[in-house]
């Protein structure tokens, strides 16, 4: 992964005492993409990355049917953090399954794969980071997200501990700052992402 320059870590550390903690998680997770050379999401406008590192991209509009369900989902799920988190797994769920029939093509292989480079349709960790990121930045757009904030997604593993390099979404709660990671790249499309402590995430290999 490209180690971000002191300057902008410098920078990031100026905001976090300037600014409150919303204001400053989204900005930070906007700031993200323009850092990986990515397209952030627009209302609900997507650039779906695939190909890994988002070799590949596709222009979305986010299906107002899945738009709907995941109002009914999220709303449902007001009265805890750890409901709206269980909730956000099954939009997230969801939205892989609608990711890979926009595609088309063979279904996306848990994993990354390294054969799977390059092929359409085929997501590493990066491209789900964003895309999934896209998702949840449009869901909080649309005021669905009560207990949590977007954060910028984070990565563990640097070669030299041993570990290969991995990134994930990550949210916030608004009340604790607790962040958990939200990963769907283990996972086939229309299965529940990985929803974890990012200090568990972190220890994972």
């Amino acid at each position: 992964m490209t180690l971000a320059p002191l300057f902008i870590s410098r920078l990031s550390l100026i905001l976090a005492l300037a600014l409150p903690f919303h204001a400053h998680a989204a900005q930070t997770a906007q700031a993200w993409f323009g850092e990986q050379g990515y397209v952030p999401p627009a209302q609900t406008r997507i650039i779906a990355c695939h190909g890994y590192g988002c070799a590949r991209r596709m222009a979305l509009v986010v299906d107002t049917a899945l738009l709907t369900r995941a109002r009914g989902t999220l709303r449902g799920a007001r009265t805890s953090p750890e409901a709206e988190r269980k909730a956000i797994g099954d939009v997230v769920r969801s939205y892989t399954a609608y990711l890979a029939r926009q595609f088309g093509g063979r279904p996306d292989l848990p994993g990354s794969p390294p054969q799977m480079s390059g092929v359409h349709g085929q997501m590493d960790c990066l491209d789900e980071s964003a895309n999934t990121t896209s998702l949840l930045l449009v869901l909080q757009d649309q005021g669905l997200l009560v207990h949590h904030r977007v954060q910028r997604p984070q990565s563990r593993g640097f070669f030299i501990d041993g570990r290969y390099p991995h990134t994930t979404a990550v949210i916030g709660e608004r009340k604790t700052g607790r962040e958990w990671a939200v990963d769907p790249w283990g996972m086939a499309p229309g299965q529940r992402p990985d929803i974890l402590p990012i200090a568990a995430w972190r220890q994972a290999s």
